[in-house]
């Protein structure tokens, strides 16, 4: 099982709504000399202050020690220290020019310039009282810098305590340097708490450059890492299909393995929707489920939904369960509010449920409920997947081999059901020999089935067998050798030819129907495939053998592949004669070449190529091609070549790479040469600094099965220390079907 990880996620509450009023608008100060050290020069842009401060450690006592360059004590036990004082008990330290000590209740009473240093806390005042014995101070007109979380601020009256909690009045927070005030929080009072890992604001007010954004009589935010409940920033947009789009995302903390993020979205043309997202995790299960709901779209006058439920659990050692589940509320939901073109051009929802158990001895079995929502509106009746309910499945292996050879079965039960169309069961039994032998420089693989199918039909045509049944043997076998030698340089080589030879007879299958056979495209692995279809309905005989030869070459440094290459044919020696209703089986003799290239051309620059050849018709039937760089900065850049013969010619273009001045940008291309337009254009800039960020994004892509396009733009603001941003932003996908 997969395992789920919960992302930290920095989660302020914060109202939408702009202030009216402003507070002093002085810049935020920065602490001043640690003692007699002297000052360094900070990295405006990312460092903070805790990050030069020497390490502080605890004291060997729980006594008070001090030092100071004159010492006047009195007979009441208050003590005047003056010069260089500072005063220090376990990991608490305060050092001023002149501090007034009561050694009776251990408290150090200042009237100048101090800074006072916790485990927790930094503070710069101009009058402080603190006491030693309780671990708790006020600090008037202060600056503060937290150190265990990159944020500092100023108040009128801070409030330290002994349970790691602070108060501070007419108080400015901040994670930005020092030096560097883009951002900053006013409030009335806030509290922090350093246990729990949140600060608390009453009357608060978010500024960004000096421009008031946000306004909240109360609101959380963090002062760790960890995960806490509150608003992400929100997330803006305009687009053809929605309008005006805003998304504000609240995340719930629910607990340490569960949580939930609530976003409204308001769309001008449509009206105001509620996104609902949660996951979870346990020992033994894991998931994530979601609810959208638009109550009232005003462009279709129609209540609109899609729920989902995604859930895997490990119900003992032997026994899994996957489920999945999605309803949505009208066919064209994804091309008006779903805004992905993965999601646009689905055409059924899946809703199932497996459960596997894997036995101590070498067998498993497995049932599967399956069924499906047709959502595409341009399929007809009975192109939709059948579904299956249920379906059985059995694997048996005998455990120890006898002169390499070992005995299994397979066994398939299904109930296949879709309206207006065929329905009914199939049983499939599958005994079979299997003879395995494996060497250094040699292997070979010989397998002997004996398969029986039937059927049992209702709803079948005129003339349509209820109870059709197949039997036919299958054999193959597959050998190959291994070659290795080094070159000159010491660089290993290795060379792999793979010789398979498929036999199956005949059998007329033309009554038997077609539940869930398909043929897929031909490439590298249907070489090897001891069946042109997929699925049970159809198995073509063969009388074929394929030859293949895959060289590769190691890089010294790694071990790595750094050059691999494959190329392959197959010769049928007698033309197959079982296919698909409406369609032709092959010609026999030899097939296309098919190859592949992978390719690393340096530490940065790599190359893949896949490819068909037809030598009946000297061309190309099938190609891709990419060409990758991966730089040391987070640089990608990668173009992508796609051809099949009468049916598309593509590229595609990415491009992610920092540029100067903190200014970063990604981008997509996605273009038909065939149809001479554009299917999916992304561009996105990105200003980063320490403090703050800000994305502007274009997109303009396909929405729907009839070409119509779609055309949004997106902004978001992050500001660090204080809240990242909330999904909505549109992702910049990597495909893996060449690279």
């Amino acid at each position: 099982m997969s395992s789920l990880r919960l992302l930290p996620l920095a989660c302020p509450a914060l109202a939408l709504l702009l202030a009216s009023t402003a507070l002093a608008q002085n810049t935020l100060p920065t602490l001043g000399q640690y003692g007699k050290r002297p000052e360094e020069k900070i990295n405006a842009s990312c460092a903070q202050l805790s990050d030069s401060l020497p390490p502080l450690t605890a004291s060997g006592d729980d006594k008070v020690t001090l030092t100071a360059d004159q010492v006047d004590l009195s007979q009441d036990g208050l003590s005047k220290l003056l010069g260089a004082v500072k005063l220090r008990r376990g990991l608490t330290e305060v050092s001023a020019n002149q501090i007034d000590y009561d050694n009776n209740r251990e408290v150090a009473i200042i009237n100048s310039e101090s800074l006072f240093r916790s485990e927790i806390l930094l503070v710069d005042s101009q009058q402080a009282e603190i006491s030693f014995a309780d671990k708790s101070g006020l600090f008037k007109d202060n600056a503060f810098t937290l150190l265990s979380h990159p944020a500092r601020g100023n108040s009128r009256r801070l409030w330290l305590s002994a349970d790691k909690t602070a108060r501070l009045a007419d108080a400015r927070f901040t994670s930005c340097a020092p030096g560097n005030d883009s951002w900053y929080l006013e409030a009335s009072r806030i509290d922090i708490d350093q246990d729990k890992g949140v600060g608390t604001a009453r009357n608060a007010q978010l500024r960004f450059q000096d421009v008031p954004i946000f306004y909240s009589p109360w609101l959380q935010f963090p002062v760790d890492d960890a995960r806490h409940s509150g608003m992400l920033f929100p997330v803006i947009a305009d687009t053809k299909r929605t309008g005006i789009d805003i998304r504000t995302p609240l995340y719930l903390n629910l607990a340490p393995n569960y949580d939930l993020t609530l976003t409204p979205r308001f769309m001008s043309d449509r009206g105001l929707a509620l996104n609902s997202a949660g996951r979870y995790l346990f020992p033994r299960a894991e998931g994530d489920l979601g609810y959208q709901v638009l109550n009232h779209d005003r462009a279709t006058d129609s209540r609109r939904d899609y729920l989902y439920w995604n859930h895997e659990e490990l119900i003992s050692r032997r026994l899994a369960l996957e489920t999945h589940y999605a309803n949505v509320s009208d066919p064209t939901y994804f091309e008006d509010l779903g805004g992905t073109i993965d999601l646009s051009s689905i055409s059924y929802l899946e809703r199932s449920a497996r459960l596997t158990y894997q036995a101590p001895a070498s067998y498993s079995i497995q049932a599967l409920v399956q069924d499906y929502q047709k959502i595409a509106s341009n399929l007809v009746a009975g192109e939709e997947p059948y579904r299956r309910l249920p379906q059985l499945v059995f694997n048996a292996q005998t455990r120890n081999s006898y002169y390499h050879t070992r005995a299994g079965f397979i066994g398939e039960f299904s109930n296949f059901t879709r309206s207006n169309s065929v329905q009914g069961l199939r049983y499939d039994l599958d005994p079979y020999l299997k003879m395995e032998r494996d060497s250094v420089a040699w292997y070979s693989k010989t397998q002997l089935d004996y398969r029986y199918t039937g059927y049992a039909l209702h709803d079948a045509t005129a003339g349509q067998p209820q109870s059709p049944s197949r039997t036919l043997p299958v054999l193959s076998t597959e050998y190959g050798l291994r070659f290795e030698r080094q070159l000159a340089d010491g660089t290993p080589q290795t060379l792999q030819p793979q010789f398979f030879y498929l036999y199956v007879p005949y059998r007329d299958q033309s009554e038997l129907p077609v539940f869930d056979s398909g043929e897929p495209d031909f490439d590298i692995t249907q070489l090897f495939a001891r069946n042109r279809f997929s699925g049970l309905d159809r198995i073509s005989d063969a009388n074929e053998f394929a030859l293949a030869l895959t060289g590769r070459q190691l890089d010294m440094s790694d071990g790595s592949v750094k050059a691999a290459v494959t190329l392959g044919q197959l010769y049928r020696i007698s033309a197959p004669r079982v296919s698909l209703p409406g369609e032709s089986p092959p010609d026999s003799g030899a097939t296309d070449f098919v190859g592949g290239l992978d390719y690393k051309l340096s530490e940065h620059w790599g190359t893949r190529l896949q490819t068909q050849w037809s030598p009946a018709d000297a061309r190309f039937s099938r190609n891709a091609a990419a060409l990758r760089y991966t730089g040391d900065g987070k640089q990608l850049f990668q173009a992508t070549y796609r051809y099949r013969s009468g049916s598309f010619e593509q590229t595609d273009l990415l491009a992610i790479t920092p540029l100067a001045y903190g200014f970063s940008f990604s981008g997509r291309w996605r273009y038909s040469l065939r149809d001479r337009q554009s299917l999916d254009t992304y561009s996105a800039l990105r200003f980063d600094t320490c403090c703050w960020a800000v994305d502007f994004a274009f997109r303009r892509h396909i929405v729907d099965s009839q070409g119509n396009f779609d055309n949004g733009y997106y902004i978001q603001l992050e500001l660090k220390g204080l809240g990242q941003l909330g999904s909505g932003f549109p992702n910049l996908r990597v495909d893996n079907d060449v690279y």
